[in-house]
């Protein structure tokens, strides 16, 4: 039953990561609401601002499990494995969007796809950058390591990572994945010492 605009937007993002965001359309989500298409658009002015609002609602749970994670484990002394929680919500989130999706944004809804970039880019730089920094400060990771290069060169381009290859969510676990995307990835920066005392998972 629908009780108002976050089951909607929750039922949207559903079905929009599902069978594409163009392909769904206002007639289809009104008629599997229940609802007339008259009572959506009392929520939402047009398709591009549904999809935009489904994918604020979708990547506030996200940021919110984030921002939680970070409140009860301040990792002060340990910031690679904020890093390392936050790719896994990454890799969770990749599993659940259809690659068609994404693309649909890029193409149909490109207000909605700078949205979606923008979040990806406010997370890698804006935390898991200063976790690295700190992580250096630390003497964690490699005095000579350009933790900005890092960013840049894998951490950024994680969806190209997991995208690359159609069926890698269902011939590997979220955990093998995590493993061979991030962890190692970030065992090749780390000091020796560090890494004498401390194994990532």
């Amino acid at each position: 039953m629908i009780e108002g605009k976050n089951d909607i937007l929750a039922y949207a993002i559903e079905n929009f990561t599902k069978f594409g965001s163009k392909r769904f359309s206002m007639d289809d989500l009104a008629k599997h609401l229940g609802i007339s298409k008259k009572t959506l658009y009392k929520y939402f002015s047009s398709k591009e601002e549904l999809v935009q609002e489904s994918l604020t609602y979708y990547f506030g749970k996200t940021l919110s499990n984030i921002d939680q994670y970070m409140l009860e484990n301040p990792n002060n002394g340990q910031p690679l494995n904020t890093v390392i929680y936050i790719y896994k919500q990454g890799l969770i989130i990749f599993q659940e969007l259809n690659p068609s999706f994404l693309h649909g944004l890029n193409k149909y809804y490109p207000n909605a796809y700078e949205f979606y970039s923008k979040i990806k880019s406010n997370i890698v730089w804006d935390i898991v950058n200063p976790l690295l920094k700190k992580a250096k400060e630390l003497g964690q990771i490699r005095k000579n390591v350009n933790i900005d290069l890092v960013c840049s060169l894998f951490l950024a381009r994680m969806e190209e990572t997991v995208y690359s290859k159609d069926n890698l969510f269902q011939e590997y676990s979220i955990h093998e994945l995590l493993d061979h995307i991030i962890i190692n990835n970030l065992r090749g920066i780390l000091t020796l010492e560090y890494l004498q005392t401390n194994l990532l998972d």
